[in-house]
């Protein structure tokens, strides 16, 4: 039997209603942030369903709302839950149903950090803690070295480096750099979800820093979006993805978001085998694809990117005889990073920064990340390096070989086959897209799903799947 439950009420539904769900799976888009969804559906004008539509069929309720929180229950195990949107009423209530992870942060979804005010603020530091504590801290004054940061203007005891330290800091070129990870916590404070998984709690997860040019000369208040990108929360989440090859989860009722690493998904046992569940019959695709090609947006004002320096360049699958012909699956970041000074061991660019006390100065949009390294050799440092990985895309340590090996091996051997399965509900409500399945000795990574569900315990499924 087909319950669908608006806000915990069982709704009435017609007999022989029909649904398509539709699952995608985020490793096979970088682009977008998609959930679940289903398609146009209607409900039928009743007593019951007038009230828990909020009586939307009258002039003199007013609009109606915007969203109801959904859950879809087949023969009692819940398949899919997210939101459910009234379309139009005439006089059915016409609905459609999606994970809404397209207004996943809500007000805030498309509020570019570097004008989000609501992140907060403090008075400017008089004495900066020169090695914060990564459980808690906001931010760190790494030393940069950056010979043109007060451009032509000569700022005494500005001898080059941004955050210089001796026992102290300095007092000019305090730039301070915030931690991506507090960063997204506090979005999550204000819209309220909260951040899990792997990549949150991996080294570089907890030490990345955003990079930034805009100094506390002068400043009584030190106001945190000043420090931050020309970026979107929504955007944010999907350039990290991109960088480290992330899977991410949404968990729309308990607002929880994981960020874990696709080669480690990828890695996981097939748990499933679906030989019996599949029509014998398929339409096999091969993949025109087949090699990866990753890449940065350079930061265009930094003098030591011209030319593009090849630690920064882009990587490219090599051609074997496994890919030959294929065609590039472009990704490309919008975040790089900077070099780093072989003299000094400082992270190191040449490019102006924004100081009252340079009155030519404004402030400067650059999307970079760094790594915290915390003290050593009595400075604060941040580079592109973690001594374990960097990020550069090439590389024995570079982000290819760390994040993209297994995901690119896939990617070089893969084909894909258009099958039906049929599945019953627990299938259905226990299956992940993170998982694999095995059908006639080969096992598959679904990329997408169409389920057509009724009050049948046999739900009719067109996938794509990709052969792992």
């Amino acid at each position: 039997m087909l319950d669908i439950r608006l806000e915990g009420e069982s709704v009435d539904i017609k007999p022989g209603t029909q649904l398509v769900l539709e699952r995608f799976n985020p490793m096979f888009d970088f682009d977008t942030i998609q959930g679940a969804k289903v398609l146009d559906f209607n409900l039928p004008d009743t007593p019951a369903n007038r009230r828990i539509l909020g009586y939307a069929h009258l002039p003199q309720a007013g609009n109606p709302r915007r969203r109801w929180y959904c859950e879809k229950y087949l023969s009692t195990n819940l398949i899919e839950r997210g939101f459910i949107k009234l379309r139009e009423v005439n006089p059915e209530f016409n609905l459609y149903f999606t994970q809404n992870l397209g207004e996943l942060f809500g007000d805030y979804q498309d509020v570019l950090l570097s004008e989000m005010l609501e992140l907060g603020s403090e008075a400017a530091p008089a004495a900066p803690v020169a090695d914060p504590d990564l459980t808690t801290a906001k931010y760190c004054l790494p030393s940069v070295l950056n010979p043109s940061f007060y451009g032509n203007v000569a700022v005494a005891g500005y001898d080059g480096i941004m955050n210089q330290y001796a026992s102290g800091y300095m007092t000019n070129a305090r730039v301070p750099m915030f931690f991506v990870r507090w960063v997204l916590a506090r979005i999550g404070q204000l819209t309220g979800w909260t951040f899990r998984g792997d990549w949150w709690d991996s080294n570089v997860g907890q030490r990345l820093i955003f990079y930034n040019l805009h100094s506390l000369d002068q400043a009584a208040t030190m106001t945190y979006c000043n420090h931050l990108p020309p970026i979107s929360p929504r955007n944010l989440l999907k350039e990290i993805r991109k960088m480290f090859n992330l899977y991410l989860d949404f968990d729309v009722r308990r607002k929880v978001i994981t960020m874990d690493f696709v080669d480690d998904v990828l890695r996981q046992p097939t748990l499933y085998n679906w030989t019996e569940k599949g029509d014998p019959r398929h339409t096999k695709l091969p993949d025109l694809h087949g090699r990866l090609e990753l890449s940065f947006d350079i930061d265009q004002n930094d003098a030591t990117m011209k030319p593009l320096p090849l630690e920064l360049d882009k990587y490219t699958t090599p051609e074997t005889a496994e890919n030959e012909g294929g065609a590039l699956i472009p990704v490309k970041c919008a975040f790089s990073t900077l070099l780093t000074d072989g003299g000094s061991g400082f992270a190191h660019t040449d490019q102006q920064g924004y100081s009252p006390l340079n009155k030519d100065s404004k402030p400067v949009a650059t999307a970079r990340f760094l790594i915290w390294n915390g003290m050593q050799n009595g400075a604060p440092r941040a580079t592109a390096s973690d001594g374990n990985m960097i990020l550069n895309w090439s590389g024995a340590n570079g982000l290819a070989k760390k994040y993209w090996r297994v995901y690119e091996g896939f990617r070089s051997r893969t084909f894909a086959l258009k099958k039906m399965l049929y599945l019953s509900p627990a299938d259905l409500a226990s299956f992940s897209m993170r998982q694999k399945i095995h059908v006639r000795g080969v096992d598959y990574v679904i990329g997408d799903m169409k389920a057509g569900i009724s009050d049948s315990n046999l739900i009719p499924c067109e996938t794509t799947l990709w052969r792992w």
